[in-house]
Formats: C-alpha cells, structure tokens, sequence
C-alpha cells in the first residue's frame, strides 16, 4: 500500500534523530571521513561564498547546507548590514522549512522579526510574512495560513526579486493550502518566473518542482510530470541533488496513479540512488521504501517487498515518524498474509493500525482498514474482512461528516465577514454620499461666484474656461479607456490577459450549451494552445530582455493571423491561446500550421542577433462532445500540446473528434494511450523545417 503522499511545496518529515549507535561498514567510514574533509573546506569559506553557491547549485540536503553556513567564516553578526543579516538568516528560514526542522526554523525568525522591528528594514516585514507561511505549513496549523496570505498578498510586491520570488512561492503555497488551486498555478508560475529572472537557478528549480502540488491538487497528472521532469533536468544541471530527489518522488506519485510500474519503479530507485549515504535526506529514503514495498506487493514479489519494508521500518523510528512506521508495520504485514503467513500477517497489520491510531492519523488509518479488507477478502477470512469494512465505512462516514461540519462552519464565517463587508461598504456609501452633497452644495456656491466674476470680467474668459473642462474632460475619458485596457490586456505582449480570456469563456459557454443538448452539435470555439519551445534556452543564452523581444514577436505574429472576432491571450510564461469562434475540427490543422509556419517564417532579431523561434502546440474545438466545460477543453488542449512536446516539439496536435462510449477517465489520463486504443482521432501539424 503506497503512503498517501501529495509532495510539492515541501515534503512531509520530522528532523533527522541520531541513529542507534553501531559497528560502521568500511563505506560509511570512507563516507564519514569525506565528510568531515568537506566540513572542513567548507569552514575555509565565507558566508557570503557559500550563500551564492547554495544559490547557484543547491544542495545535497538541507541539514547539510545549514551546517555548512554554521560553520562558514564571516557570519553577519547584529553589527553587519542588515541586507547581509536578512539574506543569511532568511535562507536558514527557508532551508529549515525545506528539511522541516522546527527549532532552527524558529530561531531564524526571531532574528528576522528583530530585524524588522528595527525599522532599518524594510523588506523584512513581508518576507517574515512568507517565511511564517511556511512554518505554518510544517507545524500544520492550517488555521494561521489564510490570514498570513491575506496580509502577504496586501501588500506591494518587493524591489528585490529574490525575495520577490520567494513572496510569491508562499502566497502559491498558502493558496494551494486553501484549496484555491487556479490561485495558486498562477502565482506558482510567476514565483518560478521571477527566480529565473533573478538568476537564482536553486530557486527556480525549487520553486518549479513545487508546482508539482497544485497539478496533483488538480488531478493534472500530465502537468505534474511536464513541471517535475523540468525542475529535476535543471537541478541534475546545476548539481541541485535534495531537489532531484524530490522530482523523483513526485514522478513516482504521479506514475502510480496513471498505473505506470516500470516507471514508477524506475523513480523509486532513482530516489534510493541520490540518497544512498546523504545525512539530512533520510525521509525521502523511508517514502521511497515505503512506495517501493506496496510497487512489490502490487506484482506479488512478497521477499522484496519484505526487505523494503524493514528498511522503511528502521529509518520510520530513527526519524520518530509515527505515520511512517505504520504503514511500514502493515505493509510487511499485508506482504506476510499474501504470502501464505496470515496470521503472522495480520497481527502486524493490526499492530500498524494501531500506530497510526495512536497518532490520531484518521485518513491514514482508513488507508489502512481498506488493504486489511482486500487482505482478508483474498485470504478467505470473509468475515473479518466484513467487519474491518463495517469499520472502514463508520469511520469514512465520521471523517465525511466532520468536513462536513468544518465546510459548514467555514461557509458561516465566510457570510458573516461578507455581511460585515457590505455593511461597511453601505456605511461607506452612505459617508460618500453625504459628503458629495455638501460638496455639491459648496460648488454650487462657487459656480454661481465664478459665474458673477465670468460675466463681470468678460465673455472671452467664460470661453477659455469651458475650454479647458472640455479638454479635461477629454482627458479623463482617454485615461478611463486607457485603464480599462490595461485590466484586460498582456503588459509585456500587449494582447488579452488570462483575466480577460476567462470573461471571454464564461460569455461563450451560455451561448454554446445553450445551442443544443443532443448529439448532433456543432463546436463554437476553436481553442490553440501554443508554447515557444526551448524558451528558457532563449533567456539563458541570450537574456530576458532577447526573451521578452521574442514573447512580443511572437504575440504580433499571431494577433496577423487572426480574425476581428479571434482573440490572442498569453496564458502564461511563454504559452498563448488562440480563441477561434466558429472554428470546427476540421479547420484546426490548417489554423495550426498557419500559427507555425508564421512563427518560424524569419529569425528575431535583437542586439544584432538572430534567434530561431519554433513552437509546439494542442488544439481543440470546444465543446468536442456535449456539456463539455471551457476548461476541460483547456486541459485536453493542454494534454494535446504535452504530447506535441514529447513527440520532438516543433508540431501541433489537433484532437478532431471522440469516438461514442470512449472512456473519459482514460482519455483525460493518457491522451496518446486513448488515441492508440481508437477512443480519439487525433492529427499531428509538423512545423516548418
């Protein structure tokens, strides 16, 4: 049984306890010995060295990337520059937050909080914001996190993009713990944006593979593995390995779940690979393990799965991970029982349950009752098995009915603030209005004096003074409409937002559900979605500025092609949408390769430079089978566009039609696997050469 397990932001372990003390093998002496050498280089170098190196390659845990600023020469004492004393303390924050170490994490934000009662600091204040986001996180006090982020998301975004970046990764983090999962992408993508833009590669490949969390929240498990095979290429690049190991332990949550074993076997291995030996990386060693046992159960390979389960056991109590070590107890014991030893089986599944139990675990122990039901089922035992279910279904129910009550609760809370809202705003109004009267009443007093003055001084000046209303008032309304754009348009690219692109769908959905209900519809809008391949190659070889030159061509290029009615929308990063009303499957291959071949027509030319641009793109034309939601076709345009990234980049996939009674499941899972089994025809648009 697999440990329900949704990493991302930050990954679920306690701080590493010493282990029981034993006889070393010669290898761990050998490793023992080099990392003492490498303690001891590392003290030969500054803070400020290690910090920019810990920016530029990451590190290998966070445990050791904190020892290694402990032990650096030159740490910023209360005397230093309060930007030196932010910068060191704040990655102490963050890599505490990272590795979950609770004493470390609290200590450094004591030290920024006196740093931003200091008053000489001033992005102090919204980073402690970020950082208690994250402690909010780690102690679980999911009550703390909504107003931290109401307060964060208050305020001004910071001068400085490293913490800029940082400010936006927990406002993603606490959105993604509320739920708000469109938030949370959104702010995700613009976090790992602007560490790029800051040149902190750590960062970016961090902050990417923490967008892993909010694709799994979204059941996108094709985005999921797109966005944890970039961050893990960045971070093998950079020699970022604690980040490698999470990618690999995210690919093999989201292989799992698309029943994917020789791949998610492959993760599971890889993980136990970059880990082998490292202090400070023994949790993501026990998850491994522990999903390595349930992969060996599922095949019915009980000796290996055994094995795996007793290394989970003994880094579960070295760890003091409760949680850990009863699924490491049941999963021996659902291995022994399938193996023939039942009763030996089930008394440590029992013991597990127990366990997990005792540290009030409720959803973990209903993971657990339901593979002690599949394991009595199997074995005969239909009557243990019947009350372990009765139990599993009293228990589900409590849990049911407790999320009930909170979401009630929530919603109650949620009224009454907006109830408070609206009575302040009434009252505003109210103010407003009052106030306006006697404004009014005041210049009408001054109207009637000017008037007098007007008509005693001369006609000519009445003149030059409705002159200049007029113009004022020309002024205002060009401002007004200038406004208005800006709150529906790209400021880089100039064409529509996401925000408007929304809008613009919700209007459309009315208009085409409302069509017909039957099975003989006609689609209303051809949906493309775009993306410029090897982007981050383009700003890391030539620069952003060269970047942002291409992300605007681009835009132009597209918005040539299109129709008054079409919209082009930069859906984010380096992806764009065309939205295409009246635009049937059949015309979306020809739309595709017109998109292309104007895309790849010339070189953009920047500082004297040439630079290729190619691009990949999904199509769809929604709705492409009846009640289909806008956001559905987004996503199959999405999963259209991953496999035209997969299948060399440079090349469209249009999705044409569904065949009549397909699984959906299926095809929302794995697009190309359902375009193998017929259940839906696809054509794949080459790029120009």
């Amino acid at each position: 049984m697999t440990r329900a397990l949704m990493p991302g932001f930050s990954i679920d372990f306690q701080s590493a306890t010493p282990a029981p003390r034993r006889v070393p093998s010669l290898g761990r002496v050998l490793l023992a010995t080099l990392l003492s050498c490498a303690c001891a280089l590392a003290s030969a170098e500054t803070v400020t060295e290690a910090l920019d190196d810990l920016d530029q390659h990451g590190y290998a845990s966070p445990l050791l990337a904190m020892q290694r600023l402990q032990a650096a020469s030159a740490r910023p004492d209360a005397a230093a520059p309060v930007a030196q004393q932010l910068r060191y303390h704040s990655m102490l924050a963050l890599l505490a937050i990272h590795g979950k170490h609770k004493r470390e994490l609290d200590a450094a934000l004591v030290q920024i909080k006196g740093l931003a009662d200091g008053g000489r600091c001033q992005p102090c204040g919204p980073h402690l914001l970020a950082l208690r986001i994250g402690r909010a996180d780690v102690n679980n006090e999911r009550a703390a996190v909504k107003p931290l982020v109401d307060q964060l998301a208050a305020l001004p975004p910071a001068a400085d993009l490293r913490y800029e970046a940082e400010r936006l990764g927990a406002l993603a983090r606490g959105n993604a713990l509320l739920d708000e999962e469109e938030q949370a992408l959104d702010l995700g993508v613009r976090a790992v944006e602007a560490a790029s833009r800051a040149g902190l590669p750590a960062a970016e490949a961090r902050l990417m593979n923490a967008l892993a969390r909010v694709h799994f929240a979204r059941s996108d498990m094709a985005s999921a593995l797109r966005v944890t095979q970039d961050s893990y290429a960045l971070a093998e690049r950079i020699g970022f390995r604690f980040v490698m190991a999470q990618s690999r332990v995210n690919q093999n949550y989201a292989y799992g779940t698309l029943g994917q074993g020789d791949k998610e076997y492959q993760a599971l291995r890889e993980v136990l690979r970059i880990t082998n030996g490292t202090p400070g990386t023994e949790a993501l060693e026990e998850i491994a393990q522990s999903n390595l046992s349930a992969y060996h159960i599922h095949r019915g390979e009980y000796p290996q799965a055994i094995s795996a389960t007793l290394a989970a056991e003994q880094l579960a109590r070295r760890l003091g991970d409760d949680i850990g070590l009863a699924f490491a107890l049941s999963n021996r014991g659902s291995a022994l029982a399938r193996s023939g030893r039942v009763d030996e089986g089930m008394a440590l599944m029992k013991q597990g349950m127990a366990q997990a139990e005792k540290a009030g675990g409720r959803r973990e122990v209903l993971d657990l009752l339901s593979e002690q039901v599949n394991v009595l089922e199997r074995v005969g035992r239909d009557r243990e098995a019947l009350a372990a279910l009765r139990k599993w279904v009293k228990l589900s129910g409590d849990i049911t009915s407790a999320e009930r009550e909170k979401a009630v609760l929530e919603l109650q809370e949620k009224f009454s603030a907006e109830r408070k809202t609206r009575e302040i705003e009434r009252l505003s109004l109210q103010n407003a209005r009052s106030q306006a009267e006697v404004t009014a009443h005041a210049l009408k007093q001054r109207l009637w004096a000017a008037l007098a003055v007007v008509l005693l001084l001369s006609a000519a000046l009445l003149v030059q003074w409705l002159r200049r209303v007029r113009r004022r008032n020309r002024a205002l309304v060009v401002d007004n409409a200038a406004l208005a754009s800006q709150s529906i348009h790209d400021p880089l690219t100039g064409v529509f937002n996401r925000r408007h692109f929304e809008q613009l769908m919700g209007q459309q959905e009315a208009t085409v559900h409302g069509r017909s209900r039957d099975r003989h519809y006609q689609a209303a809008v051809g949906l493309l979605l775009l993306d410029v391949d090897h982007f981050k190659r383009i700003n890391d070889t030539y620069g952003h500025a060269a970047g942002d030159e291409v992300l605007k061509v681009v835009a132009a290029r597209l918005s040539s092609l299109v129709r008054e009615q079409d919209a082009v929308v930069r859906w984010g990063g380096e992806e764009f949408v065309l939205v295409l009303p009246g635009t049937s499957a059949e015309g979306l291959p020809i739309i595709a390769a017109k998109a292309l071949s104007a895309l790849a027509r010339e070189p953009v030319k920047h500082e004297g430079r040439e630079i290729t641009v190619r691009a990949s793109a999904g199509a769809i034309a929604w709705p492409a089978w009846p009640d289909q939601k806008w956001m559905d076709a987004v996503h199959m345009a999405d999963l259209a566009l991953y496999l035209s990234k997969t299948g060399g980049r440079n090349r469209a996939t249009c999705f044409l039609r569904l065949r009549e009674g397909a699984d959906l499941s299926r095809v929302h899972g794995d697009l190309g696997a359902a375009a193998e089994a017929g259940e839906v025809e696809l054509q794949m648009v080459p790029g120009p050469a």
